[in-house]
């Protein structure tokens, strides 16, 4: 008997510990964030692994681009609601960076990867792979702590690689 009862209160720990889960909310609210944004533009390509739609404007040529390699890109970055995140398209040269580098989001490697040079794309990423639950904050002018990326947004970025120099084999 005593058995049982251990395990009746194990058992109901476990699910208390799994309805208590904040981030299982807000993974399920991102996610229908997402399938609504999908069904309202008409997105007919399929979420890779990592919940990334790709969705290629312009093909490039080439091969595909590789961690490592340095590219040059022109990108719009913005949320579902259409509200600008960032962009470089007034600035005088692109974005250049390594892929796959640290200090880049992995949703952009993932992306880049499946780009060539000359490629025009349109990527929609979940927040696993772009800000996470933590989202991205800074300190403004004033000193004053200002988030910029709410935690578990996905994102959308309009990339188009214009510069790719392969990275040297060893």
């Amino acid at each position: 008997m005593r058995k049982k009862v251990n395990y009746a209160v194990l058992a109901l720990m476990a699910v208390v510990i799994v309805a208590c889960n904040p981030a299982k909310k807000y993974e399920e609210e991102e996610k229908s964030l997402i399938e609504d944004y999908v069904a309202k533009n008409n997105i007919t390509v399929s979420p890779d692994a990592n919940g990334i739609y790709f969705i290629e404007m312009v093909p490039g040529t080439g091969d595909l681009i590789q961690a490592g390699d340095s590219v040059g890109v022109w990108y719009k970055g913005y949320f579902l609601s259409g509200k600008e995140l960032d962009s470089n398209l007034e600035a005088d040269t692109p974005y250049r960076f390594r892929v796959g580098t640290p200090y880049l989001i992995e949703g952009w490697s993932l992306a880049l990867e499946k780009m060539k040079l000359g490629t025009k794309a349109k990527v929609l990423m979940p927040s696993k792979v772009a800000y996470g639950p933590s989202g991205y904050s800074t300190y403004d002018i004033y000193g004053y702590y200002v988030t910029i990326i709410p935690g578990y947004t996905p994102l959308i970025f309009e990339m188009e690689v214009v510069e790719l120099t392969r990275k040297t084999k060893k």
